[in-house]
């Protein structure tokens, strides 16, 4: 795993990464190319406390596979351990933030974080009136998904601008939290993508993803650059 400044060193030399591209395979190449254009920032997921980390892995697939390229982590005491068995290595593709080592809040520092950038927050709830069809999807939105026993925190609840339910018809009382993250992802996606709203990444931002995925998919970098410049 690269250093966060050889990283930077890297990522701005145009020349290595073509180079680098040059040693990928082909249909790598292609299915890059496919994938770019479909990625947003426009919706991001946050995982707050989950306990199971097989949870969090599935909830990093589910919102890679559906185009989004960034997911929030938000933990005290609990630590993500990246399983690729489950996430098929989603967290490779995906830009993750994570809160846990500060002596705030962590959820706070990840509300900050958020709506500095101009995002809704919104949150699920059996509880609430509105559905995900509701939800104005013109303003970038940050949707959360909490903790399997105690769900979300009081914190996001406090700071939330929205809060769904997901439909149930059964006894039981919730849904698992990875198939409650796909049940509302999805449709969110599809409404967005099917809309005027612009989601797309700007050219500068697909640019500079297009080097981060060429490094995160190469393995050791440093010997390639010692080539490449020998």
């Amino acid at each position: 795993m690269l250093s966060k400044n050889d990283f930077q060193k890297y990522i701005n030399r145009p020349d290595f990464i073509t180079y680098l591209e040059g040693l990928m395979p082909e249909n790598k190449r292609k299915k890059i190319a496919q994938v770019l254009p479909l990625r947003t920032r426009h919706v991001v997921t946050i995982i707050e406390n989950v306990l199971d980390s097989n949870n969090t892995n599935a909830i990093l697939r589910t919102s890679e596979a559906l185009g989004i390229q960034e997911a929030h982590l938000v933990y005290g005491n609990i630590k993500y351990i990246p399983q690729k068995s489950v996430s098929k290595g989603a967290h490779l593709w995906m830009d993750t933030f994570k809160y846990g080592s500060g002596k705030d809040d962590n959820a706070i520092q990840c509300i900050k974080h958020l709506k500095q950038r101009g995002f809704q927050l919104v949150i699920t709830s059996p509880n609430a009136e509105q559905k995900i069809e509701d939800i104005n999807i013109k303003k970038p939105l940050a949707i959360c998904f909490g903790q399997e026993s105690k769900g979300i925190s009081d914190t996001f609840i406090k700071h939330a601008d929205a809060s769904i339910c997901i439909p149930q018809y059964g006894f039981t009382e919730s849904y698992n939290v990875a198939v409650a993250a796909g049940m509302a992802l999805l449709p969110l996606i599809e409404r967005l993508r099917n809309s005027e709203v612009k989601w797309q990444l700007t050219a500068d931002e697909s640019e500079l993803l297009y080097r981060q995925w060429i490094l995160n998919y190469t393995t050791h970098v440093e010997e390639h650059f010692l080539r490449y410049k020998s």
